[in-house]
């Protein structure tokens, strides 16, 4: 009776064994893999834009100017004082640019001296003006445009300048052609008095 108890317990242990063999390699089979839906293609950015090399201005109507010019310039309200100026003119390797140094020497109402600036002039073909942009000793800078020559006149328009003294404003400048070697330029300008005085240069080439 024993022995059949043994035999019966042992019977059941193998089958209790065999049957958790069973769950434990039921568990251990990797159930399937759902199923992996199409990687969506990629999408390539769109083309960047090509922009070539923007035109080169056209300067023949300036190049009468390249070279050294001697200036002599006078102010309404500064009597017979005459300020004397060198310009020189001079194209940029690249040709998108023309510069030209101003030298002007002392004058009695002024607190420096020799005064020093640097213009660089360009054709803007979006805006279609003339651009000239200049810097200059004891901080001094301006900002003007042109629409360019007409019947051998120029007129550059101070759309920012640097306030000097008692000046407020400007009407900016008018150039004439005499001719290949000769220009007179006429401005004038607005003190905070509300004074209207007159400036005038003539320029010969050297």
């Amino acid at each position: 009776m024993g022995r059949m108890l043994q035999h019966i317990r042992a019977t059941m242990f193998v089958a209790a064994i065999i049957a958790m063999g069973g769950t434990a390699f039921a568990q251990s089979t990797p159930a399937a893999a759902p199923a992996v839906s199409a990687a969506p293609a990629a999408t390539a950015p769109p083309k960047a834009p090509y922009f070539p090399l923007p035109p080169k201005p056209d300067f023949s109507s300036m190049h009468f100017l390249l070279g050294s010019w001697s200036c002599s310039a006078t102010s309404e309200r500064r009597g017979k004082e005459v300020q004397h100026l060198t310009i020189t003119y001079s194209m940029m390797p690249d040709g998108y640019f023309m510069k030209y140094v101003t030298k002007a020497g002392k004058v009695s109402y002024s607190a420096v001296g020799t005064v020093t600036s640097t213009d660089w002039v360009t054709y803007d073909s979006n805006a279609k003006r003339w651009i000239d942009v200049s810097v200059g000793s004891y901080g001094s800078y301006g900002y003007s445009t042109s629409m360019g020559w007409e019947h051998g006149h120029i007129l550059w328009g101070n759309d920012s300048f640097l306030y000097d003294g008692d000046v407020t404003s400007s009407t900016g400048t008018l150039m004439t052609k005499i001719s290949d070697r000769k220009l007179i330029t006429v401005g004038a300008f607005t003190t905070v008095a509300g004074l209207l005085n007159r400036v005038a240069q003539t320029c010969t080439k050297i």
